[in-house]
């Protein structure tokens, strides 16, 4: 079978951020200087997009992380209202509610959001939009028809020895002194009082 040819395309120039990509006629592509075939051009924006890919893996495992702390300073106080005073009065506050609201939901639904991640549902989402997606995911797989959460549905009780190991656990893995958190715990205890 007769292959057509690949008609030459005249040299163009296409804007990009900071920089001019130029196609040429022998079907190279000139960017940033550096000239590469189409197929080397095309694998390199492929690494481009793993990396991308790796580095957005990362920042999920870290929202979870921070979840996981947050979630564990607010199981110290009996009610949001006091939890709230309690973090406005640290470098927390200067993090919006919705960011912290929605690491503790990433935690708090690894499991589902671990999931999803994986059947590339998530492709590099932030935080708010993972929670969406969690919540439709769920919804979704919920036939129940108004008959209510399943029970197993019911958050675990932390009781003070659990979520005390833990914490020595995060300062451990932090490199935070037990004095420096006491010192800083105490402060924040006062501040909500």
């Amino acid at each position: 079978m007769h292959q057509p040819a690949i008609k030459p395309q005249p040299e163009r120039n296409y804007p990009m951020t900071n920089a001019i990509a130029k196609t040429h006629i022998d079907a190279t592509v000139t960017f940033d200087g550096q000239t590469h075939t189409f197929s080397q051009a095309c694998d390199h924006v492929a690494h481009m997009f793993d990396k991308r890919d790796d580095t957005a893996e990362l920042v999920l495992l870290q929202t979870r992380d921070i979840g996981e702390w947050l979630l564990t300073l607010r199981s110290v106080y009996k009610s949001d209202k006091q939890y709230g005073a309690a973090i406005k009065a640290t470098p927390l506050g200067k993090r919006s509610m919705q960011d912290r609201n929605d690491a503790m939901f990433v935690a708090s639904n690894w499991d589902k959001v671990a999931k999803l991640n994986k059947n590339g549902e998530l492709n590099s989402l932030g935080a708010s939009a993972v929670r969406k997606r969690v919540k439709k995911a769920s919804a979704a797989g919920n036939t129940s028809k108004g008959k209510g959460k399943p029970a197993d549905a019911q958050p675990e009780q932390v009781t003070p020895e659990a979520m005390a190991q833990e914490v020595m656990q995060k300062l451990s893995e932090a490199g935070i002194s037990v004095a420096a958190f006491r010192k800083a715990f105490n402060a924040a205890a006062k501040a909500s009082a």
